[in-house]
């Protein structure tokens, strides 16, 4: 949508002035700029935004990865309220907002792998 498009730029200055037709599309409704990849400079942005933000307020967001989550913790509502995860061996819990993103599974050539 337009006000996201226009929220990317205005929050994290990204060009995405073109606007592109791209395989399967009827119309032109990519927004990228000179970048070859936009959706990987979008996700770079956001990445980036969300380590500033880690490292200046820890106690605002924690990143963590190379991690199994086995458990989104609840309160007596339902509404989720934490994560439990496996790191290196160990169990861990982290209280509040919980936000799943795995990175997909394009490069997943485990043994366990979908």
């Amino acid at each position: 949508s337009a006000p996201a498009v226009e929220w990317l730029i205005d929050s994290f200055g990204l060009d995405l002035s073109l606007l592109g037709r791209l395989g399967g599309h009827s119309f032109p409704r990519t927004h990228r700029g000179k970048e070859r990849f936009p959706g990987m400079t979008i996700t770079y942005a956001l990445m980036e935004k969300l380590e500033k933000i880690q490292n200046e307020n820890p106690e605002r967001a924690s990143i963590i990865t190379k991690a199994t989550a086995t458990k989104l913790l609840t309160d007596a509502d339902g509404s989720v309220s934490g994560v439990e995860y496996v790191k290196d061996g160990q169990t861990f819990t982290e209280r509040g907002a919980v936000v799943i993103a795995t990175g997909g599974y394009g490069a997943d050539f485990s043994n366990d792998s979908l």
